[in-house]
C-alpha cells in the first residue's frame, strides 16, 4: 500500500500547464486555465469531493484573478508561495478558504501577520490602508475577524495621533452607500481608534451638521450603538456634550432612534452596575475608616549632573518626610546613580548603613525588586553592594511581587493605565490576605494635564477588618528573553508631548519612533535638565506590577 502524501510538497512546477496532466478546469472571465485534478485534490479536501464523488471536470472561478489563480496553482503544485504578493493576496486567500487548503489558509495568514508587524507610526497611508481593507474583506467575505484582531494588536504600535489621521482620511464613514458592507468598515474604524473614539464622533458630527441635523441614518445609528460613549466623555467631555446637543436638535424621531436609546440605555446601566459591584466596597462611605488608599508617587527633585556627593543625597534622603520605605529610598538614590556622570568611589552601603540605623519602622526591599532592577554602567557597583546588604533586603524567601495584567506592547500599556479609566482585580500573595479581593483603579488623564492621573486601590470586601496593605508600584518591560523592573515612585505623573507620539513617565519613555530623541517634557514640577531616560522600544512589551511592603 503506497503512504499516504503529505502537504504540502514539491510535485514539481514544471507540471504546470502540461496537456497531458491538466485535466481539471478553472473557468475564468474570458480565459480557461487547466490543472491536475490529483495534485489539487491531495491539497483541497473541496476539490476532492468535487472532482471524485460529484465528478466535476471544470470549476467556476470568475470570482478570483488570473494571477490569483496561477499562485493558488503554483502553491498546490509546489507547496510554496513564492508568487504571492499585496497584488493577489485577497484573491489567493479567498481560494485558501473556500477550497479549505489548511496550509495555504496558515501561510497567508503568516503572510498578513508579518505585513502587520511592519506597520508603526511612520507607515504612510498606503501601507496601513491594505491591512485595513484586507481586514474589512476578511469580515465581509469570509465572516472572520481574524486579521482584524491581528492587526488592532499591532495598531498598539502606531501612536494615537497617526491612527486618528488614518481613520479622518481612510473614509467618511456616514457618506457611504447604506449597505452591509460598510458596517465592515464602521467595526474596523471602532478597533482601529481603540479608547479614542471621538475621532468617530467628530465625523459623526460633521455628518450630522453637513444633513442639517434633519435625522439618523442607518450607519450613524450602528456607530452609536456599538462605540464606547463613555470613552468619549472620559477623553473629550466637551466633544461628549456637543454630540448630545446635536442628537437633542434633530427634527425627525422615529421608532429605530427610540431602539437605538433603549440599546445606549441597557448598555450604559449595565456598565454602572458592573463598576459599581467591583468598586463599592472601596469608598469611604462604606466604613468610618477609609480602605481606598492613594497611591502615592512622590515628585522628582532637582538632579545635577556634576560629580555625585552620594553622602549629602543618602542623608536627604534619610531626613526626608516623603520617604517611608527602603523601596523610595532606593529608587531616589538609583534614580540619582542613573542620572550622574561621576559617581564617587567609596562604598555607597556602608554610608546608607550609618545613615539609616534608626529606621527600623522602614519596610525592606523584596530580593526579587533588587535581582530585577534596570542595570546601568552608573547603577551596577552600586547594585552589587545592595544586594549584599541585610538591613535594606528582606531575607524573607515569599514572594510580594503582584501583577496586574500581563505583558503588552508599550501603546497598549500606556493605553491601559493613562488613557482610560481602568479596574485591574488583585489578590496579594500572603497568608495574611488569602482569598481577599482587591481592586486597583486607575483615573484616565484628561487632555495634557499630568494632575488629572491618579491610582488607587482598596479592599473589595466592606466587612473585612484589616486596612490594606502599602504597595510599592514599578513597571516591568520585557526586552527579549529578559524583563527589568524599573522604578517610578519618584516620578510625579506621566506626561505627554502635545501630538502623543511618546509619553513620559519619571525616567521611562515610552515612544515607537526616534529612540534617540532627548527632549523630554515633564510638568510644571517637573525637571527640566534630564539627560537620561530608559527607552521603551515598539518591541517590547510592558506591565505594571506592586510589591506588597512588609
Amino acid at each position: 500500500m503506497a503512504p499516504k502524501i503529505c502537504v504540502p510538497a514539491d510535485f514539481g512546477k514544471h507540471h504546470i500547464g502540461a496537456p497531458s496532466h491538466g485535466n481539471l478546469r478553472f473557468n475564468l472571465q474570458g480565459v480557461k486555465v487547466y490543472a491536475n485534478s490529483i495534485i489539487l485534490s491531495l491539497n483541497s479536501p473541496v476539490i476532492e469531493n468535487l472532482t471524485t464523488s460529484l465528478q466535476l471536470t471544470s470549476l467556476d472561478a470568475e470570482d478570483f484573478s488570473r494571477e490569483a489563480v496561477d499562485c493558488f496553482i503554483e502553491a498546490t503544485y509546489t507547496g510554496e508561495i513564492e508568487a504571492l504578493n499585496l497584488g493577489n493576496f485577497r484573491h489567493v486567500n479567498k481560494m485558501s478558504q473556500v477550497f479549505n487548503v489548511s496550509w495555504l489558509i496558515a501561510r497567508c495568514e503568516e503572510y498578513f501577520v508579518s505585513y502587520v508587524k511592519t506597520l508603526n507610526s511612520e507607515s504612510s497611508y498606503s501601507d496601513m490602508l491594505f491591512a485595513v481593507e484586507e481586514a474589512v474583506y476578511s469580515m465581509s467575505a469570509m465572516k472572520s475577524r481574524n486579521f482584524l484582531d491581528i492587526l488592532v494588536d499591532r495598531m498598539s504600535f502606531v501612536s494615537v495621533y497617526n491612527r486618528a489621521n488614518f481613520i479622518k482620511r481612510y473614509i467618511n464613514l456616514f457618506d457611504l452607500p447604506q449597505a452591509h458592507l460598510s458596517r465592515h468598515r464602521i467595526d474596523a474604524c471602532i478597533a482601529v481608534v481603540k479608547s479614542d473614539v471621538h475621532v468617530l464622533i467628530e465625523l459623526l458630527i460633521l455628518h450630522l451638521e453637513k444633513q442639517g441635523n434633519i435625522c439618523l441614518d442607518e450607519n450613524t445609528r450602528y456607530l452609536l450603538k456599538n462605540v464606547d460613549l463613555s470613552s468619549c466623555y472620559d477623553r473629550n467631555s466637551d466633544l461628549h456634550t456637543k454630540l448630545y446637543s446635536v442628537l437633542g436638535n434633530l427634527q425627525c424621531v422615529g421608532k429605530d432612534d427610540f431602539q437605538l436609546l433603549l440599546s445606549i440605555t441597557k448598555q450604559l446601566t449595565s456598565r454602572s452596575v458592573i463598576q459599581e459591584d467591583d468598586m463599592k466596597s472601596s469608598y469611604v462611605a462604606h466604613s468610618s475608616k477609609s480602605r481606598f488608599v492613594p497611591v502615592q508617587f512622590l515628585q522628582s527633585f532637582l538632579f545635577t549632573n556634576d560629580k555625585f556627593n552620594s553622602e549629602d543625597f543618602i542623608k536627604y534622603l534619610a531626613t526626608n518626610d516623603d520617604v517611608h520605605d527602603f523601596y523610595m529610598f532606593f529608587d531616589g538614590l538609583w534614580f540619582q546613580l542613573f542620572q550622574a556622570n561621576q559617581i564617587s568611589s567609596n562604598s555607597i552601603a556602608s554610608k546608607i548603613q550609618s545613615f539609616v540605623r534608626g529606621k527600623q519602622e522602614w519596610a525592606k526591599l523584596d530580593s526579587e525588586y533588587i535581582d530585577c532592577i534596570y542595570e546601568t554602567e552608573q547603577t551596577s557597583g552600586f547594585l552589587s553592594e545592595i544586594r549584599s546588604c541585610d538591613r535594606l533586603v528582606t531575607s524573607k524567601k515569599l514572594s510580594s511581587k503582584i501583577v496586574f495584567f500581563d505583558f503588552v506592547a508599550p501603546d497598549g500599556f500606556v493605553e491601559a493605565v493613562f488613557l482610560q479609566n481602568s479596574c485591574f482585580k488583585f489578590q496579594i500573595p500572603n497568608p495574611e490576605y488569602a482569598g481577599k479581593q482587591f481592586v486597583l483603579k486607575t483615573t484616565a488623564m484628561i487632555g495634557d494635564n499630568p494632575d488629572t492621573f491618579h491610582m488607587k486601590y482598596g479592599l473589595l470586601n466592606p466587612n473585612c477588618a484589616r486596612f490594606p496593605p502599602k504597595l510599592h508600584f514599578a513597571l516591568e518591560a520585557k526586552f527579549g528573553s529578559s524583563s527589568r523592573i524599573l522604578p517610578i515612585s519618584w516620578n510625579g505623573k506621566p506626561t505627554c508631548d502635545k501630538t502623543k507620539t511618546y509619553w513620559n513617565w519619571g525616567y521611562i519613555k515610552f515612544h515607537n519612533w526616534e529612540l534617540n530623541r532627548l527632549d523630554i517634557r515633564y510638568g510644571n514640577t517637573g525637571p527640566s535638565n534630564i539627560q537620561r531616560y530608559i527607552p521603551i522600544p515598539e518591541e517590547s512589551q510592558c506591565r505594571l506590577i506592586a510589591f506588597m511592603l512588609f
